[in-house]
C-alpha cells in the first residue's frame, strides 16, 4: 500500500490551507455582510431623517456595488482588481486625510477601506475562490442577473428623473406663493392672510396668533407700505423630504426685498408645502437698521 504523498512545505507557507478558496469565500460572505448592514444604516438614516432625493441616490450607488459584488463572486478578475484596487485607494485617502484633520472615524473606515481592498485585489485565496467560481457559473444565467441589475438601475434612474421634474414644479409653485405673500403681508398688512397659512411650527415659534399678529403691526409701521417688491428668488434648493409610509413634504427659503418708508426692506419666508397647501414656517424683514423675526 502506497503511502499518501506529503504536502511541500513551500506549499504549507504560500498557500497554507489546501483549499484556500473556502477563505476566499467567507472573505467575500464578510464583506457583503458588512456592506449590507453599512448600507442599510445609511438608508434607513435617509428615511428617517425625510431625505428621499438621498436615498435613491444612495440606491444607486447600493445597485452598483451589488453588480460589481456578483461579478466577483462569479469569477470575472478584472472587476475584482478594479473594485480592490479603487477601495484601497479610497482607504489610503482617507488615512491621509484623518491624519491630517485628526479624525479617528475618517482613519478607521480608511484602514478597513484599504486592508479590504488590498486583499480583495491580490490575496491567493480570493483568488482561487474565483477560478473555482468559473468553473461553475453559466453564461445565460450570469447575463439574466445582469439584466435585472440594469432595470433596477434604470427603474432608479428613472425615480430620480421623476423627483427632480417633481421638485421643479414644486419651485414654481413655491415662488408664486412667496410672491403673493410678500405683497400681501408687506404691502396689503394682510392678517388674515398670514395668520391663515401660518404653520403650526411658525405659530409655536412666534408664541401664538396674538404676537403673530403684533408682528404684522410691527412691519407695519417699521417698514411702511412696501413697493417695488422683487420677484422672489430661492435662497438654496427645496428640500424634498419623505415622511413614512407615503407622505411627501417639500421646505424651502424664500428671499426677496422692496421699498419701504425710509430705506429698501430685505424680506425671507421659509414654506413648505404640505398635503398639496403651501404653507409659511418662518417669517423675517430687516432694513439698514435691524432685524425683526416674528418672535420679538
Amino acid at each position: 500500500m502506497t503511502a499518501p504523498e506529503a504536502t511541500p512545505l513551500w506549499r504549507e507557507v504560500v498557500i497554507g490551507d489546501p483549499e484556500p478558496w473556502r477563505r476566499g469565500r467567507l472573505f467575500l460572505l464578510a464583506v457583503a455582510i458588512l456592506s449590507l448592514l453599512s448600507q442599510g444604516l445609511v438608508v434607513i438614516s435617509g428615511i428617517v431623517a425625510g431625505y428621499i432625493e438621498f436615498v435613491f441616490v444612495q440606491g444607486i450607488f447600493a445597485l452598483l456595488f451589488w453588480l460589481q459584488f456578483y461579478f466577483i463572486w462569479i469569477g470575472i478578475h478584472w472587476v475584482r482588481w478594479f473594485n480592490g484596487g479603487l477601495s484601497a485607494l479610497y482607504g489610503f485617502a482617507l488615512i491621509i486625510w484623518g491624519f491630517r484633520d485628526t479624525n479617528a472615524i475618517s482613519g478607521i473606515i480608511g484602514v478597513y477601506s484599504f486592508v479590504v481592498g488590498c486583499y480583495m485585489a491580490f490575496a491567493p485565496s480570493v483568488y482561487f475562490f474565483a477560478k473555482r467560481q468559473r468553473e461553475t457559473v453559466r453564461r445565460g444565467e450570469s447575463l439574466a442577473i445582469a439584466c435585472v441589475f440594469l432595470v433596477l438601475f434604470g427603474t432608479l434612474v428613472a425615480g430620480i428623473f421623476g423627483l427632480v421634474g417633481h421638485r421643479a414644479g414644486l419651485e414654481r409653485e413655491a415662488r408664486e406663493f412667496a410672491d403673493t405673500a410678500f405683497r400681501r403681508i408687506f404691502t396689503d398688512h394682510d392678517t388674515e392672510f398670514l395668520l391663515d397659512h401660518a404653520s403650526d411650527r411658525l405659530l409655536k415659534n412666534a408664541g401664538g396668533r396674538a404676537e403673530l399678529t403684533h408682528f404684522l403691526q410691527d412691519a407695519t409701521m417699521g417698514a411702511g407700505d412696501v413697493h417695488d417688491i422683487h420677484e422672489p428668488s430661492l435662497f438654496g434648493s427645496l428640500r424634498v423630504r419623505y415622511w413614512f409610509p407615503l407622505k411627501l413634504a417639500s421646505d424651502g427659503t424664500m428671499t426677496s426685498s422692496g421699498m419701504g418708508q425710509r430705506s429698501r426692506i430685505q424680506m425671507m419666508l421659509i414654506v413648505g408645502d404640505d398635503n398639496g397647501e403651501w404653507q409659511i414656517h418662518e417669517i423675517r424683514w430687516w432694513s439698514d437698521y435691524s432685524l425683526h423675526p416674528p418672535s420679538q
